[in-house]
């Protein structure tokens, strides 16, 4: 058996209990599927904030080093040295690319869950399609659209509520974390 195959068969008799809250199976369906999506972004969350935890004394130094030459190369700017003015301002560029992309990969980290939720419904529900009216083109859809939606709202209700989780908003408040 792989990895992933064990892994979701562990995991189905959790995933699967919203989808029976109901005995009505299209809104035991909707209703499980946005619980999913909750649970999916939810550790997506938590992994980001552990990760900004554990890189977040990096962080602050690539951000420092940034703001410190970017301040230099204003200074180079005023004192009309352009060619010093260039040579700092490539330094803060090149520091804000190291913070930009770790920034990103943190991000990406916080995705994986949506990938084993999507993996999931597979197993489960690879068989359902949506038709969408005729009005609407008429095209079928899998159970990834309908997830798509739901995680994206799943995620924007994530965005409104983090500054209220104590684990979570350590990421949603960076500078004031630096700042400690």
């Amino acid at each position: 058996m792989e990895p992933i195959t064990w892994l979701l068969t562990k995991i189905d008799p959790v995933l699967i209990y919203p989808y029976r809250w109901f005995e009505n199976p299209m809104l035991g369906w909707w209703v499980g599927t946005f619980v999913l999506a909750l649970w999916a972004s939810l550790l997506g969350e938590l992994t980001l904030a552990v990760a900004y935890r554990l890189n977040r004394k990096h962080i602050a130094r690539n951000l420092d080093q940034t703001s410190y030459y970017h301040h230099q190369s204003l200074k180079a700017k005023q004192a009309g040295d352009e060619k010093a003015y260039k040579g700092i301002n490539k330094l803060a560029n090149e520091e804000f690319g190291k913070s930009f992309f770790l920034f990103m990969a943190m991000g990406m980290a916080s995705l994986w869950p949506a990938f084993i939720a999507a993996a999931w419904l597979n197993m489960r529900f690879s068989e359902i399609v949506f038709v969408l009216p005729k009005w609407a083109g008429g095209l079928e859809l899998n159970f990834i659209a309908p997830f798509i939606v739901l995680y994206i709202v799943a995620r924007m209700i994530f965005s409104k509520l983090k500054p209220y989780i104590p684990i979570l908003n350590q990421v949603s408040k960076p500078n004031r974390q630096m700042d400690s």
